[in-house]
């Protein structure tokens, strides 16, 4: 799998989050009890509170750092996302609509964002399900950003998922820091607020772009690549526990000519993807692992297709699903 194919499948949401360490109090039912309430207060905090605030993003060896302003008024959001370091960019989005400013390409895109997550679904609306794979844990209260907080532990009973450490604002639920962890405990990725203002309203102004798109090449993407649902005789025979298939569908990818079939798995939090092409013997494809930030990949051979399992999972994820997989045309 090429690093450019890698980065393309990590999906970025660009938008808040914040958090920190607190001593530990409670236990049993009555701490996981609270940690899920604070979970689905969390959820509406994050999409429908006005706030302005600088967060960073850190991710391997990188860090990147925005300026967000978020607006929700009678429940249509706005939002301005501004670059603060680094290759400058400025990310306007009104509800589902997204408009990226790229001053590096002289460049407007303007496209459909996908559905607005800035965690996974399943830590904003926790099912009975996921107590089966992971452990929800109101550990205690911490100073984060200037703010009072509550620290939110969701750990996984296995070795085929990641952890979360979540720090929320314990006014108003907001998310200040999300740590993801490795099975030990050390972050691996993290999105914390330095600074946060919670206001009632917005100036209608502070959503303007600040940085000129005069004279640049405009595209508009109102759908994401061509994709065609299918019959499919590739399959996964055996999956961790927990897991089950969202979708399987053929589509293109910028790395490949060819239509590449996709197939999604999930267990409500973690999410991993199966892609399966055509091998082509002017551009091999590197067989095994690899790795970029938290989401790990593996690639391997079967019935002269290349399959590459990636995901924001563990390497024992990634390798499990991979040494699954079978191409059945008589099935």
């Amino acid at each position: 799998m090429t690093k450019t194919m890698l980065i393309g499948v990590r999906s970025l949401s660009l938008c808040l989050l914040c958090v920190a360490f607190l001593p530990a109090y409670g236990s049993g039912s009555s701490t996981e009890a609270q940690a899920k309430a604070w979970l689905s207060r969390m959820s509406q905090a994050i999409k429908t509170l006005n706030y302005e605030g600088v967060f960073v993003y850190i991710h391997g060896k990188q860090m990147e750092t925005m300026r967000i302003i978020h607006k929700n008024v009678d429940g249509e959001e706005q939002e301005r996302l501004l670059s603060l370091a680094g290759t400058p960019r400025e990310i306007l989005r009104n509800n589902d609509r997204l408009i990226c400013i790229l001053p590096d390409s002289q460049s407007v895109v303007v496209e459909k964002s996908r559905p607005k997550n800035y965690l996974p679904t399943g830590l904003q609306h926790v099912t009975s399900d996921l107590k089966r794979h992971y452990r929800f844990r109101l550990v205690g209260s911490e100073r984060m950003t200037g703010r009072d907080a509550v620290l939110i532990d969701v750990l996984p009973r296995d070795s085929y998922r990641y952890g979360y450490h979540l720090w929320l604002d314990r006014q108003t639920a907001m998310l200040l820091k999300s740590d993801l962890v490795n099975e030990n405990g050390e972050p691996i990725e993290q999105i914390m607020f330095t600074e946060i203002e919670i206001m009632d309203q917005i100036p209608t102004e502070k959503l303007e772009p600040t940085i000129s798109s005069e004279g640049y090449k405009w595209f508009k993407q109102e759908k994401d690549h061509k994709t065609e649902k299918i019959e499919s005789q590739w399959v996964v025979t055996k999956l961790p526990s927990g897991y089950m298939k969202g979708m399987q569908k053929k589509h293109g990818l910028p790395t490949s000519r060819m239509p590449v079939e996709h197939l999604m798995f999930t267990d409500g939090i973690s999410s991993v993807s199966v892609y399966i092409e055509a091998m082509n013997k002017s551009k091999p494809m590197m067989k095994g692992f690899s790795k970029i930030g938290a989401v790990n990949a593996y690639t391997t051979v079967i019935s002269d297709h290349y399959v590459t399992v990636v995901g924001e999972v563990p390497k024992a994820a990634v390798k499990y699903i991979g040494d699954y997989v079978r191409y059945m045309p008589d099935k």
